[in-house]
């Protein structure tokens, strides 16, 4: 009867396991900053295909991927949620400040214009004088340009990019862009929209 009793609760502990979110699905809402700060980074959890992308911002193929993506959000509308975190690799001196720069616009309301300026001037800014030609572009989508240098340097900043990177080191990503769709790793990133539409029609049928 022990042995029953047993088996029967590993049983409830592995299916818990199995059907509850995976670390790549939750949103890193869960991320506090010392002043009480939160990024609201998943604007639609609720969605039945959640993708979550690792990313670099002076990665080429990360930049690759942002058509393929605006197509999805276009054709599926609230059906799909896509998250990019933070993965800025050492071997990209850029980066990092790329990173802390989307943050610091996220804190004024403009991460998606922010997101989308960083990677249209990818080659431009890959070059030098990063932290200028952000302020630049912080100043064309209308943020307070005072604030946003103050956020962009700011430990605050740098705690959440950190954060999420230590959370793809933790779910053994290495490179970018690495893709998750309904908490599973993509092993092969589709080179097409077909590709990803493929996928995502799996998981919704």
């Amino acid at each position: 009867m022990f042995f029953n009793r047993l088996s029967f609760l590993s049983f409830v502990v592995l299916y818990i396991m199995a059907c509850g979110p995976s670390e790549a699905q939750r949103s890193s809402n869960q991320i506090t900053t010392a002043s009480g700060y939160s990024p609201e980074i998943n604007l639609n959890p609720e969605a039945p295909i959640q993708i979550v992308k690792f990313s670099d911002y002076q990665c080429p193929a990360c930049k690759f991927f942002v058509p393929i993506e605006q197509k999805l959000k276009e054709d599926y509308g609230n059906q799909v949620s896509i998250v990019t975190k933070h993965f800025p690799l050492s071997m990209h001196p850029y980066a990092h400040v790329a990173s802390r720069s989307a943050e610091a616009a996220r804190k004024q309301g403009k991460y998606r214009e922010m997101h989308d300026k960083i990677f249209e001037g990818q080659e431009v800014w890959s070059k030098g004088n990063a932290e200028r030609l952000f302020i630049g572009y912080a100043e064309e989508i209308g943020l307070d340009t005072e604030v946003f240098t103050m956020d962009m340097n700011s430990a605050e900043m740098n705690q959440i990019v950190m954060e999420q990177r230590k959370e793809g080191v933790r779910l053994g990503v290495n490179s970018t862009p690495t893709f998750y769709i309904n908490g599973i790793k993509i092993e092969s990133n589709p080179q097409t929209y077909m590709g990803f539409k493929v996928l995502i029609d799996r998981e919704l049928n």
